[in-house]
């Protein structure tokens, strides 16, 4: 294990569980040490990887960066180990292939220290390719304060774009650990909404995140019908003993959990068919989800997969991901 010889408490802790992540983790590990507010540290946690990182990081030569390991535990087992060792007042957790743009943690700090009492400050994200090339929408959002109502209805908070005080997700346990039931989870929403009952959030309205996608963490080969069993279990879980009022929301909750999956198929299973399913029964659990834009697309990008099949499905998406970059 490699440990750091300095014994001060910096300001924001920076979590990144790693697994065999040194294809990406060089540059992410840079985009964090390069930061302008330097106040901070990394701990690396190890889950059970078969790379050699510990000599990475005898390589990097900065007292910030921390490595301890376990036994593979999975993500969630791994953050919340991060979690127990971070020092910082402030936990930022960050995928071992995503990066933060230059300035992101002092944006999110600065945000936090105007109103201290907020339980999780977070900002946008765009979504880039292997190449670092942006190449879908943006997560963007404006709610701010009392969220959690809202929050139900889609998550719009980032892993990585976000911070919260340690003592905030110790107090709540951390994240969920459900990879015995799930190889795909969605244990970051399940968390935040566990924030937001308890807490006001707030929000820098920029992009201080870029989440990588590429091939090996595709949610593809069949994950599909896993992320819906675990959007089932989130949705049990969020709702357990809620009052009445909120309870209202978990039909409203249910119809457009079934929009991820529905993209899922189309995306990554190239499943028209299947993908109209989960929206028909969108429609089934809330009728008003037709009123949103997200159902209209989703409706426009099946029937573009029935017509035209995969191969034409995929060359639009290219060229629309194109045009919105060239207009941003």
């Amino acid at each position: 294990m490699a440990t750091v010889s300095s014994t001060r408490s910096p300001r924001t802790s920076v979590v990144i569980p790693c697994h065999d992540s040194l294809r990406w983790l060089p540059e992410t590990l840079r985009s964090v040490l390069d930061q302008s507010d330097r106040d901070l540290e990394v701990v690396l946690v190890d889950d059970g990887g078969t790379d050699d990182l510990a000599g990475f990081v005898a390589g990097v030569h900065d007292d910030r960066v921390r490595l301890v390991r376990q036994d593979n535990a999975g993500v969630s087992a791994a953050r919340n180990r991060g979690l127990d060792e971070a020092r910082g007042a402030l936990v930022l957790f960050l995928d071992s292939d995503d990066l933060l743009l230059p300035g992101a943690v002092a944006a999110l700090v600065d945000r936090f220290d105007s109103d201290p009492e907020v339980g999780l400050v977070y900002g946008w994200a765009a979504v880039i390719d292997e190449r670092g090339v942006e190449v879908s929408r943006r997560r963007t959002s404006d709610w701010e304060g009392d969220v959690w109502e809202r929050l139900t209805t889609r998550n719009v908070v980032s892993l990585g774009a976000a911070i919260a005080p340690a003592r905030v997700l110790r107090e709540l346990g951390g994240f969920t650990v459900n990879r015995d039931r799930f190889s795909v989870d969605v244990e970051d929403w399940e968390l935040w909404l566990r924030v937001a009952d308890r807490h006001r959030f707030a929000v820098v309205p920029e992009v201080v995140l870029q989440v990588r996608r590429h091939e090996s963490n595709s949610t593809g080969g069949g994950a599909t019908a896993t992320l819906d069993a675990a959007y089932r279990h989130l949705i049990e879980s969020v709702f357990r003993d809620q009052p009445p009022h909120r309870a209202a929301l978990r039909r409203g909750m249910t119809a457009r959990a079934e929009m991820a999956p529905a993209w899922h198929s189309l995306q990554d299973d190239l499943e028209a068919r299947q993908a109209l399913a989960y929206r028909r029964s969108a429609v089934r659990h809330e009728p008003s989800v037709r009123s949103t834009r997200e159902y209209w697309r989703l409706g426009a990008a099946i029937r573009l997969m029935q017509l035209g099949g995969a191969g034409v499905y995929s060359a639009v998406r290219r060229t629309t991901g194109s045009l919105r970059r060239a207009a941003a």
